[in-house]
């Protein structure tokens, strides 16, 4: 190189054998990581079918309707009654706690029953409840809860009274719907 100096030429030079040892470097652990390939391993042949034995068939006999009992409704007090259930005095009822009421129940009045959720979201007139799989109005229309003293109030979205329950045992509620009349009771387990 014509008005190279000797100083330049060799810093020319030593920056030339840095490139080359890195990319020798480079690729010896490219070489390296190929090497390491290993084929994958060999197929297993799947296995024969075995002789089964044919299946038997004979006719079922007839579906039986299982035997459940249904609340019924008590006619002077409007509540409901049946096995374990009995009207609810207001006046001797136990107290009620609103985190007792927290979750899923089974709603019934009239011989409907359907799922009843309660949880402490505030809503209209107190918390948030909704009903599923319910077949009348007045069950399909309860949208909140609240606990006045030892009464549970179950409202619809506007919060107007839809039933008055009080506890008839534990984990169970009974009462009446405020319109119809008709006896509700909702319970767990």
């Amino acid at each position: 190189m014509p008005g190279a100096t000797a100083p330049s030429l060799r810093l020319l030079g030593a920056y030339l054998m840095r490139i080359i040892a890195t990319a020798s470097v480079m690729s010896v652990l490219a070489l390296a990581a190929c090497s390491s390939y290993a084929p994958p391993p060999p197929r297993i042949a799947p296995l024969a079918p075995q002789p089964v034995n044919p299946v038997a068939s004979q006719a079922l006999p007839a579906p039986v309707a299982p035997v459940m009992s249904q609340p019924t409704t008590d006619m002077a007090m409007g509540q409901p009654t049946g096995p374990g259930v009995a009207p609810v005095n207001p006046a001797v009822a136990a107290d009620v706690r609103k985190a007792d009421l927290i979750g899923g129940w089974t709603l019934a009045s009239a011989g409907e029953t359907c799922q009843l959720s309660m949880n402490l979201t505030t809503w209209s007139g107190g918390y948030r409840a909704s009903t599923r799989g319910c077949v009348s109005d007045e069950m399909k229309a309860i949208g909140a809860w609240d606990v006045a003293g030892k009464e549970i109030l179950l409202k619809d979205a506007s919060g107007a009274v839809v039933a008055r329950l009080y506890a008839a045992a534990p984990n169970r509620y009974s009462g009446q719907t405020d319109v119809s009349k008709r006896g509700v009771q909702f319970f767990r387990g």
